[in-house]
């Protein structure tokens, strides 16, 4: 078929009912590969995929979709291989979406994919390869004349809680059935759980947290990590690590975001936080969730009052 023969636009028709639609997109869009930088050096985030949204006038019947995908190539194509922050590699997306899109006032662009690492076990330091899920996203608005990006970032990790009203309860229980205290030195059973906490950080211009430090921040406000690999002296010292550090879901939601105001003090008081911490639970038929939405302002705020 001829490429010069004119082809009806019907995106470019008058909207059927004048009615503004906040975001049209293409979802789960993915792309072989992308760079981020991690403290010195870029690692590879596998299995990248990218979701895109513009905004449609009241006007408009609809967006021109194969513009929105042509923002991502190009930009991923440019930018995979290089130093870049995933954030950033988000907001230009975001904003070559604005500018392919000159009907829109506001785009978006989120990415998800894993960071590998090499961990070790905690005595036997047996390595094994470490997944890390990470999020990455930006919006785009057009303010007089210029567009104005909002960028964020986050990890997601895995590790272990301890239930700390299980095992006060064997405690009592066992100390009526014995006649006898049983100290605070000795280690009493409790049930627990894989649990997965998100943290997600949405940024003041310019900012940026290292997402590996991130990530093992939120690992240490665990009753204790997980690993894909462990030698059975690994595994017992695991599980009493995990004992001996009982915490509910709601402890450690809030563990993390108290951590993430100290650990980075550089961030602005603006800066928004957002906690998600489930426990996949062992002994019920259900799971258990605790969110926690702050900004690093009201978090450091709260920790003073407490002084």
């Amino acid at each position: 078929m001829d490429s010069n023969l004119p082809l009806p636009d019907l995106q470019s028709e008058p909207a059927r009912l004048p009615l503004r639609v906040g975001g049209v997109g293409l979802v789960k869009i993915r792309v072989p590969y992308a760079g981020v930088h991690v403290g010195d050096g870029v690692s590879l985030v596998q299995r990248p995929i990218l979701t895109v949204y513009v905004d449609l006038p009241r006007s408009q019947r609809g967006i021109h979709a194969s513009r929105s995908y042509e923002s991502v190539f190009k930009v991923v194509g440019q930018l995979s291989s290089s130093r870049q922050r995933l954030e950033d590699l988000c907001a230009r997306v975001a904003e070559d979406l604005l500018l392919k899109h000159e009907y829109s006032s506001s785009s978006s662009c989120e990415l998800r994919g894993e960071v590998f690492r090499i961990s070790k076990t905690p005595t036997s330091r047996v390595e094994a390869y470490e997944p890390i899920p990470v999020w990455a996203y930006a919006s785009a608005e057009r303010v007089d004349g210029r567009i104005r990006t909002r960028r964020g970032l986050g990890v997601s990790v895995s590790g272990i809680t301890a239930c700390p009203c299980a095992q006060q309860t064997v405690k009592t229980i066992a100390e009526w059935e014995r006649n006898s205290m049983i100290s605070d030195e000795n280690i009493v059973g409790t049930h627990m759980q894989r649990t997965v906490a998100s943290v997600r950080l949405l940024l003041v211009d310019g900012e940026s947290v290292d997402l590996l430090e991130l990530a093992d921040l939120v690992k240490g406000c665990m009753s204790a990590p997980s690993y894909e690999v462990l030698k059975r002296i690994d595994e017992g010292r695991v599980v009493l690590k995990a004992l001996s550090n009982p915490l509910f879901v709601e402890d450690v939601a809030r563990l993390i975001a108290a951590t993430v105001s100290q650990r980075f003090s550089g961030l602005d008081d603006k800066t928004r936080v957002l906690v998600r911490v489930r426990s996949i639970e062992s002994i019920h038929s259900y799971d258990l969730e605790a969110r926690l939405t702050a900004t690093i302002g009201e978090i450091r705020e709260s920790l003073r009052d407490r002084v």
